[in-house]
């Protein structure tokens, strides 16, 4: 008797050989994360070893022996502020470093570009709340001529701290 499931079709009999369908729940997402492994290197024996008088591969059996041998890296271009072009390569190590998680997943914080622009995320939403809890910081926005004098102010502190490194 056979059981089927979307990955594939095995026999009764073979299924102790550790393949399991996936759970209602999961979902499992194939791509090629490397552009390295061509057709003469497809396969995924780590070394071979010479067992019973054969040639034999030895093949990863964990997630982190998989992404140990294939390092699995992917350039991309993100866009700047000013519409330039910021070429990056991530590198994924383990499962973890494709997770988002609202700017707190492994992907944000192993690229530079993405971590630089989660803090000047955090910094807006900073001087947001400052601005919320100020009353008199609010007037000060409303009348145009006090806002005018607010930024240059802030403009003229500012080519100080520049003109102090």
């Amino acid at each position: 008797m056979s059981k089927e499931n979307f990955l594939s079709r095995f026999e009764e009999e073979d299924s102790s050989a550790g393949m399991e369908g996936l759970s209602q729940n999961k979902t499992l997402y194939a791509d090629q994360f490397t552009s390295d492994v061509t057709s003469e290197n497809r396969g995924l024996a780590m070394e071979e070893v010479e067992e019973d008088g054969q040639k034999r591969g030895v093949y990863p059996r964990t997630m982190k022996e998989v992404f140990a041998y294939f390092k699995p890296a992917m350039q991309t271009d993100f866009t700047d502020d000013e519409g330039g072009s910021v070429k990056e390569t991530l590198h994924f190590k383990e499962v973890k470093d494709f997770e988002i998680n609202n700017g707190k997943g492994n992907l944000v914080n192993n690229s530079p570009f993405l971590s630089d622009l989660k803090s000047k995320k955090e910094n807006c939403e900073n001087v947001q709340k400052q601005i919320e809890k100020n009353a008199k910081l609010r007037d000060i926005l409303k009348d145009a001529e006090a806002k005018n004098e607010l930024k240059e102010l802030l403009e003229s502190m500012l080519a100080e701290l520049n003109n102090t490194k």
